[in-house]
Protein backbone atom coordinates (compact mmCIF):
# COMPACT_ATOMS: atom_id res chain seq x y z
CA UNK A 1 0.00 0.00 0.00
CA UNK A 2 1.70 3.32 -1.08
CA UNK A 3 1.33 6.12 1.26
CA UNK A 4 0.14 9.40 -0.44
CA UNK A 5 2.33 12.75 0.49
CA UNK A 6 1.25 15.44 1.39
CA UNK A 7 2.81 17.96 -1.33
CA UNK A 8 2.07 21.07 0.57
CA UNK A 9 4.35 20.49 3.47
CA UNK A 10 8.14 20.61 3.36
CA UNK A 11 8.27 17.09 4.88
CA UNK A 12 6.38 15.83 2.78
CA UNK A 13 8.28 17.04 -0.63
CA UNK A 14 11.22 15.93 0.89
CA UNK A 15 9.89 12.43 1.22
CA UNK A 16 9.21 12.13 -2.66
CA UNK A 17 10.31 9.09 -4.14
CA UNK A 18 13.20 10.02 -7.08
CA UNK A 19 10.93 8.62 -9.61
CA UNK A 20 7.53 10.39 -8.72
CA UNK A 21 7.14 12.88 -11.65
CA UNK A 22 3.55 12.89 -11.54
CA UNK A 23 4.08 13.43 -7.55
CA UNK A 24 6.75 16.13 -8.72
CA UNK A 25 4.57 18.10 -10.67
CA UNK A 26 2.08 18.58 -8.06
CA UNK A 27 4.89 20.03 -5.72
CA UNK A 28 5.89 23.68 -4.86
CA UNK A 29 8.15 25.39 -7.16
CA UNK A 30 11.07 25.04 -4.93
CA UNK A 31 10.67 21.41 -4.23
CA UNK A 32 10.33 20.40 -8.32
CA UNK A 33 13.75 19.49 -8.78
CA UNK A 34 15.20 17.61 -6.29
CA UNK A 35 17.16 14.98 -7.22
CA UNK A 36 20.78 15.66 -7.32
CA UNK A 37 21.75 14.95 -10.88
CA UNK A 38 18.68 17.42 -12.37
CA UNK A 39 20.02 19.89 -14.91
CA UNK A 40 17.57 22.56 -13.75
CA UNK A 41 19.46 25.52 -12.04
CA UNK A 42 19.10 26.16 -8.25
CA UNK A 43 16.69 29.29 -8.87
CA UNK A 44 17.27 31.71 -5.41
CA UNK A 45 14.63 34.81 -5.11
CA UNK A 46 17.07 37.61 -3.59
CA UNK A 47 15.46 40.64 -2.06
CA UNK A 48 17.54 43.25 -2.17
CA UNK A 49 17.27 46.75 -0.77
CA UNK A 50 18.61 48.36 -3.49
CA UNK A 51 16.24 51.86 -2.71
CA UNK A 52 14.98 52.64 0.31
CA UNK A 53 16.74 53.45 3.71
CA UNK A 54 18.82 50.42 3.29
CA UNK A 55 20.54 50.86 0.38
CA UNK A 56 23.59 51.09 1.69
CA UNK A 57 23.54 47.51 2.72
CA UNK A 58 21.93 46.43 0.05
CA UNK A 59 24.88 47.43 -2.40
CA UNK A 60 27.12 44.78 -0.30
CA UNK A 61 24.62 42.07 0.08
CA UNK A 62 24.19 42.39 -3.73
CA UNK A 63 28.36 42.66 -4.37
CA UNK A 64 29.17 39.64 -2.22
CA UNK A 65 25.97 38.02 -3.52
CA UNK A 66 27.18 37.89 -7.05
CA UNK A 67 31.02 36.92 -5.31
CA UNK A 68 29.62 33.68 -3.84
CA UNK A 69 27.40 32.65 -6.90
CA UNK A 70 30.24 33.09 -9.01
CA UNK A 71 32.70 31.30 -6.83
CA UNK A 72 30.08 28.26 -6.34
CA UNK A 73 29.17 28.04 -9.70
CA UNK A 74 32.67 27.95 -10.62
CA UNK A 75 33.27 25.37 -8.73
CA UNK A 76 30.93 23.23 -10.54
CA UNK A 77 27.53 24.24 -8.62
CA UNK A 78 25.76 22.57 -5.94
CA UNK A 79 25.61 18.99 -6.10
CA UNK A 80 25.87 19.54 -9.99
CA UNK A 81 23.27 22.62 -10.49
CA UNK A 82 24.31 25.60 -11.01
CA UNK A 83 22.31 28.53 -9.30
CA UNK A 84 21.12 31.37 -10.57
CA UNK A 85 19.97 34.59 -8.96
CA UNK A 86 16.65 36.38 -9.43
CA UNK A 87 17.43 40.12 -7.80
CA UNK A 88 14.59 42.33 -7.51
CA UNK A 89 14.40 45.56 -5.26
CA UNK A 90 12.35 45.93 -2.30
CA UNK A 91 12.67 49.55 -1.82
CA UNK A 92 13.53 48.59 2.06
CA UNK A 93 9.43 48.76 2.08
CA UNK A 94 7.30 46.08 3.40
CA UNK A 95 4.64 46.09 0.91
CA UNK A 96 6.84 46.00 -1.36
CA UNK A 97 8.72 43.28 -0.17
CA UNK A 98 5.61 41.17 -0.03
CA UNK A 99 5.13 42.03 -3.81
CA UNK A 100 8.31 40.84 -4.32
CA UNK A 101 8.07 37.53 -2.35
CA UNK A 102 5.05 36.64 -4.77
CA UNK A 103 6.79 37.36 -8.12
CA UNK A 104 9.88 34.95 -6.52
CA UNK A 105 7.05 32.18 -6.73
CA UNK A 106 4.74 33.07 -9.08
CA UNK A 107 6.38 34.45 -11.93
CA UNK A 108 10.37 33.91 -11.91
CA UNK A 109 9.79 30.09 -10.39
CA UNK A 110 12.43 30.14 -7.61
CA UNK A 111 13.10 27.76 -5.15
CA UNK A 112 13.26 29.43 -2.34
CA UNK A 113 13.52 33.09 -1.28
CA UNK A 114 16.52 35.12 0.54
CA UNK A 115 16.96 38.42 2.05
CA UNK A 116 16.25 40.88 3.79
CA UNK A 117 18.10 42.54 6.51
CA UNK A 118 15.60 45.28 7.65
CA UNK A 119 13.31 43.81 10.04
CA UNK A 120 10.17 45.94 8.76
CA UNK A 121 10.49 44.50 5.67
CA UNK A 122 10.85 41.11 6.64
CA UNK A 123 7.62 41.21 8.63
CA UNK A 124 5.68 42.39 5.85
CA UNK A 125 7.23 40.24 3.48
CA UNK A 126 7.32 36.91 5.45
CA UNK A 127 3.20 36.16 5.37
CA UNK A 128 3.21 35.80 1.91
CA UNK A 129 5.85 33.59 1.42
CA UNK A 130 4.42 31.28 4.18
CA UNK A 131 1.09 31.57 2.14
CA UNK A 132 2.96 30.46 -0.94
CA UNK A 133 5.17 28.14 0.98
CA UNK A 134 8.03 29.44 -0.50
CA UNK A 135 11.21 29.09 2.05
CA UNK A 136 12.36 32.28 3.23
CA UNK A 137 16.04 32.80 4.39
CA UNK A 138 17.04 36.42 6.16
CA UNK A 139 19.35 37.69 7.90
CA UNK A 140 17.87 40.17 10.13
CA UNK A 141 18.59 40.41 13.53
CA UNK A 142 14.96 40.53 14.91
CA UNK A 143 13.75 38.86 17.32
CA UNK A 144 10.59 38.06 15.45
CA UNK A 145 12.12 35.07 14.35
CA UNK A 146 13.29 33.39 16.62
CA UNK A 147 10.10 33.89 18.90
CA UNK A 148 7.89 32.18 16.50
CA UNK A 149 6.08 35.54 15.62
CA UNK A 150 6.12 34.39 11.99
CA UNK A 151 5.54 31.14 10.15
CA UNK A 152 7.67 27.85 9.60
CA UNK A 153 8.79 28.73 6.04
CA UNK A 154 11.20 31.80 7.74
CA UNK A 155 14.22 30.81 8.43
CA UNK A 156 16.57 32.96 10.01
CA UNK A 157 19.97 30.82 9.80
CA UNK A 158 23.47 31.32 11.41
CA UNK A 159 22.88 35.12 13.34
CA UNK A 160 22.04 35.79 16.75
CA UNK A 161 19.16 37.54 17.33
CA UNK A 162 18.27 41.24 18.94
CA UNK A 163 17.00 39.66 22.40
CA UNK A 164 20.48 37.27 22.63
CA UNK A 165 22.37 39.99 21.95
CA UNK A 166 21.11 42.51 24.64
CA UNK A 167 21.21 40.52 27.18
CA UNK A 168 24.64 39.22 26.47
CA UNK A 169 25.68 42.99 26.57
CA UNK A 170 23.96 44.38 29.74
CA UNK A 171 26.33 43.00 32.40
CA UNK A 172 28.99 44.71 30.64
CA UNK A 173 27.32 47.58 30.16
CA UNK A 174 26.61 47.77 33.86
CA UNK A 175 29.79 47.35 35.26
CA UNK A 176 31.68 48.76 32.68
CA UNK A 177 30.11 51.71 31.23
CA UNK A 178 27.16 53.18 33.42
CA UNK A 179 24.11 52.27 35.47
CA UNK A 180 21.76 54.67 34.13
CA UNK A 181 20.92 54.19 30.48
CA UNK A 182 19.54 56.23 27.78
CA UNK A 183 18.32 54.03 24.62
CA UNK A 184 18.43 55.91 21.39
CA UNK A 185 16.39 53.12 18.96
CA UNK A 186 15.40 53.33 15.37
CA UNK A 187 11.55 53.35 14.93
CA UNK A 188 10.68 50.25 13.82
CA UNK A 189 10.77 46.16 14.34
CA UNK A 190 14.79 45.87 14.84
CA UNK A 191 14.67 49.21 17.23
CA UNK A 192 11.82 47.96 19.18
CA UNK A 193 13.30 44.74 19.98
CA UNK A 194 16.32 46.43 21.52
CA UNK A 195 13.66 48.56 23.55
CA UNK A 196 11.71 46.12 24.74
CA UNK A 197 14.43 43.66 25.62
CA UNK A 198 17.09 45.68 26.82
CA UNK A 199 15.60 47.62 30.14
CA UNK A 200 15.05 44.20 31.95
CA UNK A 201 18.46 42.68 31.14
CA UNK A 202 19.68 46.68 32.05
CA UNK A 203 17.71 46.48 35.17
CA UNK A 204 18.75 42.46 36.28
CA UNK A 205 22.28 43.50 36.21
CA UNK A 206 21.66 46.40 38.37
CA UNK A 207 21.13 49.54 36.13
CA UNK A 208 17.97 51.58 34.93
CA UNK A 209 16.88 52.67 31.64
CA UNK A 210 16.54 56.67 32.20
CA UNK A 211 14.86 57.42 29.24
CA UNK A 212 14.13 55.75 25.88
CA UNK A 213 13.67 57.78 22.41
CA UNK A 214 12.83 56.30 19.10
CA UNK A 215 13.97 58.10 16.16
CA UNK A 216 12.55 57.75 12.73
CA UNK A 217 14.10 54.97 10.09
CA UNK A 218 14.42 58.73 7.59
CA UNK A 219 16.73 60.70 10.05
CA UNK A 220 20.24 61.92 9.03
CA UNK A 221 21.22 63.55 12.09
CA UNK A 222 21.61 63.10 15.99
CA UNK A 223 22.12 66.72 17.05
CA UNK A 224 17.89 67.05 18.08
CA UNK A 225 18.47 64.37 20.72
CA UNK A 226 20.15 65.43 23.83
CA UNK A 227 17.75 68.39 24.95
CA UNK A 228 15.16 65.05 25.09
CA UNK A 229 17.36 63.43 27.86
CA UNK A 230 15.33 63.27 31.26
CA UNK A 231 18.86 63.54 32.92
CA UNK A 232 22.30 63.21 32.09
CA UNK A 233 23.18 59.42 31.52
CA UNK A 234 26.03 58.16 32.02
CA UNK A 235 25.76 56.22 29.26
CA UNK A 236 23.72 56.62 25.57
CA UNK A 237 23.07 53.13 23.71
CA UNK A 238 22.40 53.16 20.28
CA UNK A 239 20.69 50.17 18.48
CA UNK A 240 23.01 51.05 15.17
CA UNK A 241 26.47 51.54 16.89
CA UNK A 242 28.63 51.10 20.20
CA UNK A 243 27.51 52.58 23.69
CA UNK A 244 28.48 56.37 23.63
CA UNK A 245 29.89 56.77 27.84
Amino acid sequence: MTREINATTRRGALRTPAGGAVGAATLPLWARYGQAQSSEPIRIGFQVHRTGIGAAYGRWYDRTTEAAVRLINDEGGINGRKVEIVAEDDGTDPKRGAEVVEKFATQHGCDIGYGTLFSHVVIGSAPRAGELKLPYFVVSEGHHVASGMLNRYTLQPGITDVKSQVRAMAPYITANLGKKVTMIFPDYGFGYDHRDNLGPAIEASGGEVIAQIAIPPSETSFTGISPRFRAKPRCSITSWSAPRC
